[in-house]
């Protein structure tokens, strides 16, 4: 009977231990959806700010040729 209560003992701490490979696997998924999330923030900022540089770069041209009538 001693036996017996040791498996139980046991097999309830692997079912412990299951438990929290599963929150350790979900909370690294977490971590890499928001490390995608930075990512894709970061690249649409980085897009942006080209878009803004080029439209900048296009106004001196603008002006450059209005100063030239």
């Amino acid at each position: 009977m001693a036996k017996d209560k040791i498996i139980d003992k046991i097999e309830k701490k692997i079912d412990q231990i299951e438990k929290l490979h599963d929150k350790e696997s979900m909370l690294c998924e977490e971590v890499k959806d928001l490390l995608a999330d930075l990512r894709d923030d970061e690249d649409e900022k980085w897009e942006d700010d080209s878009e803004d540089d080029f439209d900048e770069d296009m106004d001196d041209e603008d002006i450059d040729d209005e100063d030239d009538k």
